[in-house]
């Protein structure tokens, strides 16, 4: 007689009821019996007969144990009760349902953009990593609209929906696979894209030009231009400026409250570093080393009688860092604000956070099982070991202190 054959089974939760299915080809069967085994021990943890014409058996819940990894065999009874003999072994895997969960959607699901980027929470309690993802987008009757490519970043669980249309209710939903086969979907999430278009870029204007028999159309959209003569170069998306001069001298004025954002490499110099001029009032951003290696940007607005001067706070970062530096105007009141993107070091590094970081993590580093719910990286040279008996009294967030009792 022949012998059935089980098919694969992804991992599934154990505490839950799941069910496996077989091939039969011999005389129709009437029963079927598994027998599972914990594949470290060997020994027999679940058999059972149950009477079906249908070729699958299931497994009830908390009969195994999460995290484990276990051998099943299968075989049939015909209506004469004649046995068949025992399928080929094959091993599974039970892991407890990991959280797949959209993050960041907003309150009543109301975007009030024509882009949104949704993020996902994952969380796995046996550390069982993402294989694949992949982001949907449906319409109000969930049908499918686009799916994005298969994405493989398990720390970067997110996808920017664009060209979304306004007064339109979406379904967006995230699917994917663990490194063992085991199904993640956050199933369907409904939100509703409700937004404003500014009239002031969208507004157009049309003039009638009889004596010419058209119509002359405007906007508000400027398109500025570079009116120089030296070639620039782009690295990574970014224009490459060292010993260069990037200039705009037509085309746009700004009269009312502004914010400007200079985002750039290789800033730790001293030098100016960004200027507007109206050819009668303007401002320009400076940066300077002081004593100590330490750094400063500076912002001087010519005021007429005196300067509106402002520093920014004691700055220490690499050229390799990412630096944002926010320049605000809001009633004829400046603020400067300066942001750093440390340019982390590939080990030594201290992660924190209740999610592992296998991937991000390298030779070396330092993972802290927190409450926080995404793992965070600190750089190495960010935090301070301190090896004393005594707790540190300048002990600050993301120190680590080796001692005690």
């Amino acid at each position: 007689m022949a012998k059935p054959q089980l098919y694969r089974i992804s991992p599934f939760d154990a505490n839950k009821e799941h069910i496996i299915s077989f091939m039969w080809t011999g005389n129709r069967s009437h029963a079927n019996r598994i027998i599972i085994y914990d594949n470290d021990t060997n020994n027999e943890v679940f058999n059972d007969l149950v009477s079906t014409f249908e070729l699958k058996h299931t497994i009830p819940p908390y009969i195994l144990t999460n995290g484990k990894k276990y051998v099943i065999q299968v075989q049939t009874y015909d209506v004469e009760n004649i046995e068949s003999p025992l399928s080929d072994k094959i091993l599974f895997y039970t892991f407890e349902t990991p959280e797949f969960r959209f993050n960041n959607i907003p309150e009543n699901g109301m975007v009030t953009n024509a882009s949104f980027t949704a993020s996902v929470y994952y969380y796995s309690p046996d550390w069982e990593d993402i294989s694949t993802f992949a982001f949907y987008l449906y319409d109000a009757t969930k049908k499918q609209l686009l799916q994005s490519s298969t994405l493989t970043d398990s720390f970067n669980i997110n996808y920017a929906f664009r060209g979304l249309e306004n007064n339109t209710v979406y379904f967006i939903r995230c699917m994917g696979v663990t490194v063992n086969g085991m199904a993640l979907d956050t199933g369907y999430t409904e939100i509703t894209v409700k937004y404003e278009n500014p009239n002031a870029y969208s507004r157009i204007y049309s003039t009638a030009l009889p004596s010419q028999g058209c119509v002359q159309v405007a906007s508000n959209l400027i398109i500025i231009q570079y009116n120089g003569t030296d070639s620039f170069t782009y690295d990574d998306g970014m224009i490459h400026l060292v010993n260069k001069t990037l200039y705009y001298d037509e085309g746009f004025l700004i009269k009312d409250d502004f914010t400007v954002l200079i985002r750039g490499k290789n800033l730790w110099q001293n030098a100016d570093i960004f200027k507007m001029s109206n050819g009668n009032l303007g401002l320009s951003l400076s940066s300077h080393i002081y004593a100590g290696d330490k750094l400063r940007f500076r912002l001087l607005v010519p005021n007429g009688i005196g300067n509106y001067l402002l520093y920014s706070d004691e700055q220490v970062f690499e050229n390799e860092d990412m630096i944002t530096i926010a320049i605000r105007r809001k009633n004829n009141v400046y603020q400067l604000k300066v942001f750093v993107e440390l340019r982390f070091t590939q080990e030594g590094n201290m992660w924190y956070g209740i999610q592992r970081p296998v991937r991000g993590a390298k030779e070396r580093d330092t993972w802290i099982d927190t409450s926080e719910e995404i793992s965070y990286v600190v750089d190495k040279n960010s935090f301070r070991n301190f090896l004393e008996d005594m707790e540190p009294a300048n002990a600050i967030i993301n120190d680590l202190w080796l001692g005690g009792e």
